[in-house]
């Protein structure tokens, strides 16, 4: 045999065995058995809330079908950007996703975030919306949205919103309806929608828009507190007739509640978890748990999910940018 063809052959059985490995890394790296091993779920509320309850409930729900529990992280603070961030820097393996919520949507809009977008993440379901009533005392003057927003218009910062934390986070909604009607609130912060709740039942302040739960229905079936409106599109049966501020005024908000995951996801890992949550959704107990809270299941896939986010995520910045612009002008007066 002469030289170069033993030479041709030495090269080609090189480059056989390096395909015959290099398929190997590839079928490992695929990991057709996807999950086999728990994964971590990082929540950016503390233990308890309602954000922190329905996603640790549609998680037991979905892994019922990928057969591996899920391990729940609570790295509450910062807005939720804390735990965001814990999902963006983890291997795109699928064994590190994250519950979404509102405030980590919107944390790159602040200078103190530790990322500017959502290019990091990648979004994997949406599985239901929380439900904002604008609820009042029952000894409050106003029957209706109509008479309080004359009210306002009437008496500059006398209604008194409590809204959690400062107003460019908690107050975001009720400063699109302050532009469209030509009005000013009162911002009180507080912790939590507990807190506002019990503020409200106190007299402390006059409205409440915080997430409907089981607590205050509580309240609303026992004649302490009426509601006058709602927030969002989303509303409970029985109060079909109260307006939507959202569809009055056109307001931008990113009501959403679901589940993302770093950057660079594999498809395989994507369709495998995207499967899941879309059975989840069916689960008797996170149906249960659902309609308990007052919450309404508003499922999303993958593919709809980043439609839905990427379409709104620029509206909301050009929002942020314009209250942040006036709450600064104001600290300089």
């Amino acid at each position: 045999m002469k030289k170069a063809e033993r030479t041709f052959i030495f090269f080609g059985l090189i480059g056989l065995c390096f395909s015959l490995f290099h398929g190997i890394d590839l079928a490992q790296a695929k990991d057709p058995d996807y999950p086999t091993k728990p994964i971590n779920f990082y929540i950016g509320m503390g233990a308890g809330g309602l954000h922190d309850l329905s996603c640790r409930v549609i998680a037991n729900a979905a892994s019922k079908h990928l057969g591996q529990p899920f391990a729940f992280i609570n790295k509450a603070g910062a807005g939720g950007s804390l735990a965001a961030m814990a999902v963006i820097t983890a291997k795109p393996d699928g064994y590190a996703l994250g519950g979404i919520s509102t405030s980590a949507i919107v944390a790159p809009f602040f200078d103190e975030s530790p990322y500017k977008d959502l290019s990091g993440l990648t979004m994997i379901a949406n599985f239901g919306q929380f439900i904002n009533p604008v609820v009042v005392r029952t000894d409050a003057p106003w029957k209706t949205w109509k008479e309080l927003v004359e009210y306002a218009r009437k008496n500059p910062d006398a209604v008194k919103i409590g809204i959690t934390g400062a107003k460019v986070v908690g107050g975001f909604r009720q400063w699109q309806v302050e532009k469209k009607e030509n009005v000013e609130f009162a911002y009180v912060p507080f912790k939590s929608g507990a807190e506002i709740v019990s503020a409200l039942l106190g007299g402390h302040i006059a409205i409440s828009c915080a997430s409907v739960d089981a607590s205050l229905m509580s309240w609303v079936k026992e004649g302490k507190l009426r509601l006058l409106a709602f927030m969002e599109t989303g509303k409970m049966p029985g109060y079909e007739n109260l307006p939507s501020l959202q569809e009055m005024y056109g307001l931008v908000n990113p009501n959403v509640s679901g589940v993302w995951g770093p950057k660079g996801l594999p498809d395989y890992v994507v369709k495998k978890l995207d499967d899941a949550f879309a059975k989840a959704i069916k689960d008797p107990d996170f149906i249960g748990f659902m309609n308990k809270q007052y919450m309404p299941i508003l499922y999303m896939n993958s593919a709809q999910m980043t439609k839905h986010i990427d379409d709104l995520f620029p509206k909301v910045g050009e929002k942020y940018k314009l209250l942040k612009a006036e709450e600064k002008a104001k600290e300089k007066k």
